[in-house]
C-alpha cells in the first residue's frame, strides 16, 4: 500500500512538472524545441546567438528608413535594449497582428514591438512587459470645414462627435490587419450595435488617418499617441474623443520567457522617466520634423536615398538586388557624393582613383558614372568568386570583403582555408577566420600567402554591417 502511494505521488509530481514547466527552462510549444545549449531560456538563447530578433508592424512611426538609416520609436527603443544586452538587433516587419502572434509562438521572433492593447485571451499564450508608455484609443474624425473661423474650441466641439452614441448609423473604418487590437465593445454598446465597423484591407493606422484628413473616410480609431503625433502634420483631424480607457503600450513575449521578461522589466524600471526614454518618445510623437520624415518619401515611395532610381536601373542590368548596392553605398559614403577617405577613396562608392579609372570613373564623374563603376567592380568580383563560391548569399560576403580590403587578400585567405581544412566556400569562421589570421606571422609567412600581412578586423565588420543593413532595407523598402 505504501509502495503504491509513493508511485502515485511520483506520477503526480512528474505530471505537474510537465504541465507547469515554463518555456524558459527547456521546451517550447508546437514542434520547435530549444537546443541543449539553450537551457537558460530565451534570454540565454539571444545572448548566445548575439542577436535579438524583434517584430514590428508597418506603422512608420515605429520603423522607417531615412537616408539609408533605420529610425522609428520602436526601432530605437529595441536598439537601446539590444545594446544593453550587448547583442545586435534584427528587425522583421509584419503588419498583420495575427501573423505577428504566430511568428512569436513559432519562435521566429523573440519579441513583438507594436501598439497593442493588453492581451487577455489565454489561447495566445503570450505575456506583456511593463508599459513603455501609456495611451488610450481615440476616435479620429475630420474637423469642420470652417473650424479655423469658429470663435472658440467650444464652437468646434459642438460640431464634433464627443458622445459615442452619435455614431449610431455611421461607419468607422479600421484596418483588417489589426481589428482585434481595438476596443470596439464600448463603441458598439454606446450605439446599440448600430455603428458599422468596416475593415479596410492592407492599410495601417497612419494610412487611415490620412484618409480621414483627405475626406475619403469619416472616422477611424487609433492609439492617441499616434493620432496626436499625426495631428502635427495633418492639421484638419481631431483625436479628442476616447474610445477606450488608458492602457499601457508594452512589448509582447511568449508565455514562460521568464528571464527575458525580467531583463526587459528591469531595464524599463531603470530608464523609465529618464532622458533616454523621454527623448525617444518626444522625437517620434511630439516633434513634427520626425513625423514628416516618418510619413515622407522613405516610407511611402520605398526610397532609401536620392540615387535610388539610378541604383535600380544599373542594378537591373546586372541582376543584383538594388538594395544590396544601396546598403554598400551607405556603408561607404552615407550617400555623400563629396565623401573622401584619408587614403584617397572618393565619392559615393569610395573607389580608389586607379580602381575607379579601371572601371570607368574619376573624381569628376557624375553620380550615375560613379555608381556604374562601382557596380562594374562588384560584377567583376562576382565573376571571380562564382566558381569558388556557388551560394549567392555566401558569395555576397566574399564580394564585400574583396571590395573593402582588396581581392588579393581574400584570395590569400581562401588558400589558407584550403590548407587548414576550413571550407573555402564559406565566409563565417572559415575564410573570414583565415583573413583575420593574416595578422599572425604563422599565417602571413605561409608559402601560400602571396600578399603579406593585413588586419582583417575592419573587413569583418564591413561585411556584417552591409549585410545587416541590406536585410533592413529588404524588410521595409520595396524591391
Amino acid at each position: 500500500m505504501r509502495k503504491q502511494f509513493i508511485i502515485n505521488l511520483i506520477s503526480v509530481i512528474v505530471l505537474m512538472f510537465i504541465v507547469l514547466i515554463p518555456e524558459s527552462c527547456s521546451v517550447s510549444s508546437g514542434q520547435h524545441f530549444l537546443g541543449s545549449n539553450q537551457l537558460g531560456g530565451v534570454l540565454q538563447d539571444i545572448q548566445q546567438r548575439g542577436k535579438l530578433v524583434a517584430l514590428t508592424d508597418n506603422n512608420p512611426i515605429n520603423y522607417f528608413v531615412y537616408k539609408g538609416e533605420p529610425r522609428g520609436y520602436q526601432y530605437e527603443m529595441l536598439k537601446h535594449f539590444a545594446d544593453d544586452l550587448n547583442v545586435k538587433l534584427e528587425m522583421i516587419v509584419e503588419p498583420d497582428y495575427h501573423k505577428a502572434i504566430q511568428y512569436l509562438q513559432q519562435r521566429k521572433v523573440d519579441i513583438i514591438a507594436m501598439d497593442m492593447p493588453p492581451l487577455t485571451d489565454r489561447r495566445f499564450a503570450v505575456e506583456q512587459t511593463q508599459p513603455l508608455y501609456m495611451s488610450k484609443q481615440v476616435l479620429v474624425q475630420h474637423l469642420p470645414a470652417n473650424w479655423r473661423k469658429l470663435r472658440n474650441s467650444s464652437s468646434v466641439d459642438a460640431l464634433m462627435v464627443r458622445d459615442l452614441s452619435a455614431l449610431s448609423g455611421q461607419t468607422v473604418n479600421i484596418s483588417d490587419l489589426s481589428r482585434k487590437q481595438y476596443y470596439l465593445s464600448e463603441l458598439q454598446h454606446a450605439t446599440a450595435q448600430q455603428v458599422l465597423i468596416e475593415t479596410t484591407p492592407g492599410v495601417n493606422a497612419p494610412d487611415l488617418i490620412r484618409k480621414v484628413e483627405n475626406g475619403e473616410i469619416a472616422y477611424t480609431i487609433a492609439f492617441e499617441s499616434t493620432a496626436r503625433a499625426l495631428s502635427l502634420v495633418y492639421h484638419d483631424i481631431d483625436a479628442s474623443t476616447p474610445v477606450s480607457p488608458e492602457m499601457g503600450v508594452s512589448w509582447t513575449l511568449r508565455k514562460g520567457s521568464v528571464n527575458l521578461m525580467n531583463a526587459i522589466n528591469t531595464w524599463i524600471d531603470e530608464h523609465h522617466g529618464k532622458h533616454e526614454f523621454e527623448s525617444v518618445y518626444a522625437r517620434y510623437y511630439l516633434n513634427p520634423r520626425y513625423i514628416h520624415l516618418a510619413l515622407g518619401k522613405p516610407q511611402h515611395q520605398g526610397s532609401i536615398s536620392d540615387y535610388d532610381e539610378i541604383i535600380r536601373q544599373l542594378s537591373r542590368e546586372t541582376g543584383y538586388d538594388w538594395r544590396f548596392i544601396a546598403a554598400l553605398i551607405y556603408k561607404e559614403s552615407k550617400f555623400d557624393i563629396n565623401a573622401r577617405s584619408h587614403r584617397g577613396a572618393f565619392g559615393l562608392m569610395q573607389l580608389m582613383p586607379n580602381t575607379a579609372q579601371r572601371f570607368g570613373a574619376n573624381e569628376s564623374s557624375t553620380p550615375r558614372e560613379q555608381i556604374a563603376a562601382g557596380i562594374r567592380l562588384i560584377k567583376y568580383l562576382d565573376n571571380v568568386f562564382k566558381a569558388r563560391v556557388p551560394d549567392t548569399r555566401e558569395r555576397q560576403k566574399f564580394i564585400l570583403a574583396a571590395y573593402n580590403i582588396g581581392l588579393a587578400h581574400v584570395l590569400d585567405a581562401i588558400k589558407l582555408a584550403e590548407k587548414h581544412d576550413r571550407n573555402p566556400a564559406v565566409w563565417n569562421d572559415n575564410v573570414e577566420y583565415c583573413l583575420l589570421s593574416k595578422s599572425n606571422p604563422e599565417f602571413y609567412n605561409d608559402p601560400v600567402v602571396k600578399y603579406g600581412r593585413v588586419s582583417g578586423k575592419e573587413t569583418q565588420r564591413f561585411v556584417t554591417d552591409v549585410l545587416e543593413r541590406y536585410d533592413h532595407y529588404k524588410m521595409i523598402v520595396r524591391d
